[in-house]
């Protein structure tokens, strides 16, 4: 940026100050008289700090000046040698989560973030990371806003299980920013749950710390449908009923290897039970329900699976779920209990596709949460929300923004209307520094205009 650039002659010595990755180097090139001179290097960095300035009433303060501002740094007051006002653009990286309770409001989502786009001055640069099992960069940093809406049609193509939250914070500060000069803001929609990132809270931290950039976090709080949606896997998933059929004595072998190969997929703590079919619409309990995965093998080794007793008695009542392998699907109503085909997902075993049964049956187990993590994931869900907000309402805080809590996602427009609000009301001030790199530096931003005023600004900073 060419307001961070310096070039100052002084006495014959020419000083170049270049700004890089947020540092700032002085070197002296050696003057042109005959005898030698001692090169000169020092090393500074450009420490740039965003702040939002509100009166005593709440009302955002316009047309201010670099000199109503002081900056301090371990409460020292340093020299303001970069100031950029309110009209000055950003660069706003838009973080998405589109996993979990999110991932069925994809539609509200995208319209929501189409009218916060639209809040933002037409020289804000753009960049939409969608956060789900993966990190993706959908659409890299731009000022056209029919590009933007085209690629929030895309939100959900990451739509999984697990949250890379941290992951996703840690790419967009140190990788999306790389190269970016100027005013920097994450804006990112979660529920604040993580699952599965490589990075911990503390490299968070450690990122924001390093990073210019403010953060907004909008929290939508999602605790209740997670609980509902454990309990429903810890009492629904925790027994399932395997049902065998078939009507030629040829597909036998297959349904019982097509049994074998769901039951080598389903989550252990499944409790499972085997039944056969021993004549029409009578069904008979093979075994009873276990989690032990051997007894299980050889149940379904000595199953029966084709009907070949005439008028067997019914010894089995489905009451849960349930999943139906046979080898054809016409006609069920005349040879399978009412009971099962109401409760059973019901699967077709064909010896001629192999392939494809044994994906349609993978995916399937695959989908299949275990009832031991649920229970699990139940135990201290609460305190895990808390702690997650607490996070990042300090790490936002931290960078000079915000968390915002949303009790639902209906109320996303009126939150997206806030940061962007703030956004055309944030000054950026800058200073040279000689702190020490790789430790954390306090930083305050303090009102030189007189009068009782509130600013939030970054509050600390580490040199790499």
């Amino acid at each position: 940026m060419d307001s961070y650039r310096r070039h100052i002659c002084r006495r014959g010595l020419a000083f170049a100050i270049l700004v890089g990755s947020g540092s700032l180097v002085m070197l002296a090139q050696k003057p042109a008289e005959p005898q030698k001179a001692p090169a000169i290097r020092v090393v500074v960095n450009m420490v740039v700090v965003n702040a939002s300035v509100t009166d005593s009433s709440g009302r955002r303060l316009s047309d201010l000046a670099s000199s109503d501002f002081e900056v301090l740094e371990d409460g020292i007051k340093q020299e303001v040698k970069f100031f950029q006002s309110t009209e000055s653009p950003f660069h706003v990286a838009l973080l998405i989560d589109t996993s979990g309770s999110t991932s069925s409001k994809l539609k509200l989502l995208r319209k929501a973030a189409e009218r916060f786009l639209n809040q933002l001055t037409p020289q804000d640069r753009v960049a939409i990371v969608e956060v789900a099992d993966r990190v993706q960069l959908i659409q890299s940093f731009t000022a056209d806003r029919r590009a933007l809406a085209r690629r929030l049609d895309r939100l959900g193509s990451a739509v999984r299980s697990g949250t890379l939250l941290h992951d996703a914070v840690v790419d967009v500060l140190e990788n999306v920013f790389q190269r970016v000069e100027g005013r920097k803001a994450v804006v990112f929609l979660t529920d604040g749950q993580d699952t599965g990132s490589k990075a911990r809270i503390g490299d968070v931290r450690q990122a924001v710390y390093q990073s210019d950039a403010v953060l907004y976090g909008l929290l939508v709080d999602t605790e209740q449908d997670v609980e509902k949606v454990l309990k429903t896997a810890a009492d629904r998933y925790s027994k399932m009923a395997l049902v065998l059929e078939a009507i030629s004595e040829r597909s036998v072998p297959e349904v019982k290897q097509a049994a074998g190969f769901l039951l080598d997929r389903l989550p252990a703590s499944i409790e499972v039970c085997v039944v056969e079919h021993r004549s029409a619409r009578r069904a008979s309990l093979l075994q009873p329900y276990t989690t032990d995965r051997e007894v299980l093998e050889k149940a379904i080794e000595r199953a029966r699976v084709r009907a070949g007793v005439a008028g067997a008695p019914s010894t089995w009542r489905a009451s849960g779920n349930s999943v139906l392998l046979t080898d054809n699907p016409r006609n069920l109503p005349s040879r399978i209990q009412d009971d099962i085909l109401r409760e059973a997902a019901v699967f077709l075993i064909d010896q001629a596709d192999r392939a494809k049964w044994q994906a349609i049956l993978g995916e399937f187990a695959g989908n299949i949460p275990d009832p031991l993590l649920a229970r699990e994931g139940l135990v201290g869900l609460s305190e895990s929300y808390r702690q997650a907000r607490n996070d990042i309402g300090s790490f936002c805080s931290h960078s000079g923004g915000k968390s915002f809590d949303l009790r639902r996602i209906e109320d996303l427009d009126r939150f997206y209307d806030a940061v962007a609000d703030e956004l055309r009301h944030t000054y950026s001030l800058g200073y040279y520094s000689r702190a020490t790199p790789g430790k954390l530096h306090s930083l305050a931003v303090v009102f030189a205009g007189g009068g009782k005023v509130e600013i939030r600004a970054r509050r600390g900073f580490v040199l790499p």
